[in-house]
């Protein structure tokens, strides 16, 4: 794509080095260039000192152009560009005998201004006109693409492809046929002119144009304004304005319509003042505007009327202002005016007034009530004015419409704030008196003021409180129940009949807790995953038969919708020592004087004595142990013998264990008197070596005791 290149001379310096012959061209791209603008192209080379250069086109047209050669650069000039300068250039460099050559795409175009905008005038609403958008020198100009547009709302638009392409610039135009409103007035118009060729690169494709709209009309609604008014009394000044809408603005002039019913010409303006009106200031004005421009004139006209306003000479309530309910009453106004004037009664109100019906100005109300007190007023009006005058009624009567408002709410929680606030009507105004009704039935006096506040409100809050009012035609109560709403509190958990029991044993848990609304109460066995929840019933829960699984911590938990509140309680299930095993070392029949460990191994939760005794018909002896772990030191013949182990306090689990101690026999005690006897007795050594024999297997039966077969105790 083409670049548009600006009228300076774009030049590359050429460093002579001992670079390769080179040739380039500048600019590198392809050159959008606008008719009668200036535009070089320059043909530059490296590693040559005396290069030589040529330059021509395509087709070996015209270069359209001038050359100027320095040094390692030829630049061709092209002032201004022409339709003829629409070419492929070539420049050729030529360095003993060799040639380079590189090319260059000139394209044409023409845009050289914004579009013109011409527009029939005068512009008058309602009459036709017409708004001519004008681009001159264009070329292309089959490219060329038109629009009006008015606020941004395209108004024509008008594309010129189907016309014949000729090598000329030319002014294109698009023409618009409209009729001017009074929504044109001030409105700009705009024209877009955009030139698009996207295999050009230029800038700007678009150009526009706006004008403002200046549209004349004749004088409209034309109107006048009297102050203060256009019946007035004598001595007022009056200021009469004549107000219409005309551009050009329009001419004003006043006159007054005479009896002959010719105007009598007053003053040129849009103003007219009259000072200290008269009757014969009475009559019939005409404002007239008129616009030169359009040729167009407008009338307006008012009538003055210089008359008196009512004027009310007596407004009463009788027999009194101040009555009692069931009186008859009578309202009268009396009042002056010149023309005769419209009496009304009416009782005032906030919302809305209510008129009363009347005769000459006279209202009857029999037996009144509280609801014919207020403000009355008596309006007299005419066409010249209104006059107006007011008296208040006011009728006593008891207390009634009792009302109490509690701010926030007739419920509330506990901490909070309550504001009552008592409301009764009478005349007097009733007194107010609080009183809380109790338990006991009787009433406590709380205060005289009409509002009640309780802060940091408590449970013992709540309950029916009374407002009373009170004047001297009688009294009225009213009631409010108050709630107060607690979060649970007080929440016990307890065990029956213990939080420690044996294994078998009934427990039952009991939670109870205090909240309004009602607190639901949820029991739960605490788990290291997650938590099982317990069928209670009103918060008690009850295990027949605990077990050692049903050990452990249970919660409580109360709520209700202001919060929760929990309880914990551990349960301890005693069991007695299960599967007592020991283990002897080094042996459960060892030599006399050895020493022997008794080490035991049992499962229970109560931490179990563990003391082997030993068991003897006529003694027990108890073993010192500790660890679950009994030494006997240096063992004798007399501590064979059967053992137990294992015991806590809600039971024991046996476990027997059998010790044989073996007696070592000294040989020498022995044999001596064996030798004596048999040289004593050498007639009996037959009979005596029995004995000996006998003897000796008899110690040694009497060391090496075991009652395997003794029958063990049950457990």
């Amino acid at each position: 794509m083409g670049r548009i290149i600006p009228s300076v001379t774009v030049l590359l310096l050429v460093f002579v080095t001992s670079k390769a012959f080179e040739i380039e061209v500048t600019p590198e791209y392809n050159v959008a260039a606008q008719i009668g603008d200036k535009l070089e192209l320059t043909c530059s080379t490296i590693g040559c000192e005396s290069p030589s250069f040529s330059w021509r086109t395509q087709m070996d047209n015209p270069l359209g152009g001038s050359v100027y050669n320095n040094g390692s650069s030829s630049t061709l000039t092209m002032d201004p560009v022409g339709f003829g300068n629409d070419h492929e250039y070539l420049c050729s460099a030529f360095c003993d005998n060799v040639k380079k050559e590189k090319s260059i795409k000139v394209d044409v175009y023409s845009f050289p201004s914004a579009p013109v905008i011409e527009i029939s005038t005068p512009l008058n609403v309602g009459e036709k006109a017409s708004a001519i958008c004008m681009v001159p020198k264009v070329y292309p100009s089959e490219r060329l693409k038109l629009q009006l547009e008015k606020d941004g709302s395209v108004l024509d638009m008008k594309e010129f492809y189907e016309d014949v392409s000729t090598k000329t610039t030319e002014t294109k135009s698009l023409t618009l046929t409209f009729i001017p409103t009074f929504e044109d007035i001030g409105k700009e118009i705009t024209c877009v002119a955009e030139l698009e060729i996207d295999e050009m690169e230029f800038e700007p494709k678009k150009r526009q144009t706006s004008q403002r709209l200046s549209v004349n009309f004749g004088p409209q609604n034309a109107n006048i304004t009297v102050s203060p008014s256009n019946i007035t009394t004598q001595g007022e000044t009056l200021m009469l304005t004549c107000r219409t809408t005309s551009n050009p603005p329009a001419r004003i002039v006043w006159g007054k319509e005479l009896e002959d019913s010719s105007v009598q010409h007053i003053i040129d303006n849009d103003t007219l003042i009259i000072p200290h009106a008269q009757m014969s200031d009475s009559g019939l004005f005409i404002c007239e505007a008129m616009n030169d421009a359009t040729n167009k004139t407008e009338r307006a006209t008012v009538v003055i009327s210089v008359q008196g306003a009512p004027r009310i000479t007596e407004f009463s309530i009788q027999p009194s202002t101040t009555v009692q309910e069931g009186d008859n009453v009578t309202i009268l106004c009396s009042v002056e005016s010149n023309p005769a004037a419209r009496i009304v009664l009416r009782r005032k109100s906030d919302s809305e007034d209510t008129v009363l019906y009347s005769e000459d100005g006279v209202v009857h109300i029999s037996s009144v009530t509280f609801l014919n007190a207020g403000n009355y007023e008596c309006e007299a009006e005419n066409a010249l004015g209104e006059s107006k005058m007011t008296a208040e009624l006011s009728v006593e009567y008891g207390p009634r419409n009792t009302t109490i408002s509690v701010t926030p709410s007739t419920t509330v929680k506990e901490g909070e704030a309550v504001i009552m606030t008592c409301t009764s009507y009478g005349n007097p105004t009733p007194k107010i008196s609080w009183t809380k009704h109790l338990i006991s039935g009787e009433l406590q006096f709380l205060s005289e003021d009409a509002t009640l506040t309780i802060n940091n409100i408590k449970a013992e809050h709540l309950g029916l409180y009374e407002c009373e009012g009170v004047n001297q035609f009688g009294r009225e109560k009213k009631t409010v129940n108050l709630i107060v709403q607690v979060p649970p509190k007080d929440t016990m958990l307890s065990v029956f009949p213990s939080d420690t029991v044996k294994e078998g044993d009934s427990v039952t848990f009991s939670c109870t807790s205090e909240g309004i609304p009602a607190v639901q109460i949820i029991l739960r066995k605490k788990t290291g995953g997650a938590d099982t929840v317990l069928v209670s019933e009103s918060g008690r829960y009850t295990i027949d038969g605990a077990q050692l699984e049903d050990a452990g911590m249970y919660e409580c938990e109360s709520s209700n919708k202001l919060g929760q509140q929990f309880k914990n309680r551990m349960l301890d299930v005693k069991v007695p020592p299960q599967n007592t095993t020991e283990l002897i070392s080094p042996s459960d029949n060892v030599d006399e004087g050895e020493n022997i460990t008794i080490m035991s191994t049992i499962y229970s939760n109560l931490p179990p004595q563990t003391v082997p005794q030993n068991i003897h018909p006529s003694n027990t002896t108890i073993l010192s142990s500790q660890n679950e772990t009994s030494t006997l030191c240096r063992v004798i013949k007399t501590d064979t013998d059967t053992y137990l182990v294992a015991c806590n306090e809600t039971g024991n689990n046996t476990d027997v264990i059998e010790i044989a101690v073996v007696e070592i026999v000294k040989e020498t005690d022995l044999m001596i008197p064996v030798i004596v006897v048999l040289s004593c007795l050498s007639t009996m050594a037959i009979p005596a070596l029995a004995i000996l024999v006998y003897m000796s297997r008899k110690a040694k039966i009497n060391g090496s005791y075991s009652p395997v077969n003794t029958l063990k105790p049950n457990v």
